[in-house]
């Protein structure tokens, strides 16, 4: 058995001279030199968006955890105002909070949420503080019959009962 045979994975120098065309290695381009690996990257921290131009930029932006919650409880508020105002000032209140806080962390961090979930917990806000406000008076009118009735039997039954 001849010495090529018997240590085929030998490095052995190359004779040019017997125009014998080695395989390029897979990881070193041809006429260009050693490849060296690019260098290591860290993913960025948890829950901040990729640095702008990378991966298409906005692409991968998420909801707002809250927005379509404040928005639902914002609109359920605005006609919950007329069940003695006290659905609609509970529902108000949630949908505000939420709302406020969802387009907080939307300005925190722009580029992390999409838009339309921010108009939807803006909206959100915006109807719980219009059913808040509506609920209050409504209360307060309620409050104001209920003690005028008490104080006043006789203006009440003329006002309400037609006697």
């Amino acid at each position: 058995m001849s010495e090529e045979q018997e240590n085929p994975q030998e490095n052995k120098p190359i004779d040019l001279s017997k125009n014998q065309n080695p395989e390029p290695s897979p990881f070193q381009p041809v006429d260009q030199g050693p490849v060296t690996p690019p260098p290591f990257q860290q993913p960025p921290p948890f829950q901040q968006p990729p640095p702008f131009g990378q991966f298409g930029g906005g692409f991968g932006q998420q909801n707002l955890p809250n927005a379509t919650a404040s928005l639902v409880l914002g609109i359920l508020a605005i006609p919950a105002c007329c069940f003695y105002g006290i659905f609609g000032l509970i529902f108000g209140v949630i949908a505000w909070i939420l709302g406020a806080g969802d387009m907080k962390k939307y300005q925190l961090n722009p580029s992390l949420y999409t838009e339309s979930s921010y108009k939807n917990a803006k909206a959100g806000k915006i109807c719980g503080m219009i059913a808040t406000i509506l609920s209050v008076l409504f209360i307060v009118i309620v409050i104001l019959v209920i003690v005028g009735a008490i104080a006043n039997p006789d203006m009440y039954n003329k006002i309400f009962r037609g006697i």
